[in-house]
């Protein structure tokens, strides 16, 4: 296959999905630069306990990345509103979750459309300090980074990645790599998009009213454990409701040793639709955390 013909995401597990047929409705929302495929597992958990759960692919991303330089915030939240309104007119109880930088797009939708529950996994709102000043000094030299220049495609997670992203590429062929190395590009007009609307959705975050579960990294070099504690506390989420995981950012990676467990969480916090009440596992975690906590 010729480098020029290869297409990033191209497979069906990145389209957008809708899982379930319950009476309830939960949105489920990606992150940067990810896929409907990141929350698939999340989704097939619910729907088996009785959610209908749509998964869209935001402007952008999947195949549309080419594309991700002409995109703005207002097109993330816009699109996530939209389906949001369409699946909150279908079930009797709703949840709406936000993974990463997903998590920064549910905090604007929850502010115009509050959902019954709102769950943030790894929720993005501020970047580690050096980013913010980096990326426009970055554009003022150019408007793109290459992400992939001194990629060794020898690597195993490198290759592991690309086979998900663009399973029919022959990384041994040398044609191919050049073809990655230009090609792939990070535009910083998006990512300077992602740093404002995360820094906006931590301003909106004290105004949602919504029931909110928090899960996060305890070693997580991209949303650190102290931000997050730190969007908890302005939103006045229950200590219970704020749950600390030993693990990094992918929590929600096919390989994460900790997908069960945010799956179980997850499941525990929506219940059964219009189920109300704290999830027993929930309070014993955060009861285990707070005493670790008291302890160091």
């Amino acid at each position: 296959m010729e480098p020029e013909s290869l297409q990033p995401y191209n497979t069906p597990e990145h389209r957008p999905f809708t899982l379930g047929e319950g009476t309830g409705a939960a949105l489920l929302i990606h992150g940067f630069p990810g896929t409907p495929a990141e929350v698939r597992p999340l989704a097939q958990a619910l729907s088996e306990r009785g959610w209908k759960v749509r998964a869209p692919l935001l402007p952008g991303f999947g195949t549309d990345i080419p594309n991700l330089n002409l995109r703005r915030r207002k097109d993330w939240i816009g699109a996530a509103a939209e389906e949001w309104l369409k699946l909150q007119a279908q079930g009797e109880s709703n949840l709406l979750v936000g993974y990463s930088m997903g998590a920064a797009v549910a905090l604007h939708v929850a502010k115009l459309q509050p959902p019954d529950k709102l769950a943030l996994i790894s929720p993005f709102w501020r970047a580690p300090s050096w980013i913010p000043w980096l990326v426009p000094l970055a554009r003022r030299f150019t408007p793109n980074l290459r992400l992939f220049n001194k990629a060794d495609f020898n690597d195993e997670r490198l290759r592991q990645m690309f086979a998900t992203i663009i399973p029919e590429a022959n990384l041994e062929d040398p044609e191919v790599q050049a073809f990655i190395r230009e090609r792939f590009i990070l535009p910083l007009a998006a990512m300077e998009e992602v740093l404002r609307m995360g820094r906006n959705g931590f301003r909106i975050a004290n105004r949602i009213r919504s029931t909110t579960l928090i899960i996060q990294g305890a070693h997580d070099p991209l949303v650190r454990a102290a931000d997050t504690k730190h969007l908890a506390r302005r939103m006045k989420i229950p200590q219970e409701n704020y749950i600390e995981l030993d693990a990094s950012h992918d929590l929600l990676a096919p390989d994460s040793p900790q997908l069960e467990q945010v799956k179980r969480l997850l499941i525990q916090f929506a219940g059964a639709p219009q189920e109300q009440g704290l999830p027993l596992e929930m309070a014993a975690m955060a009861e285990s955390q707070l005493a670790a906590e008291d302890q160091a």
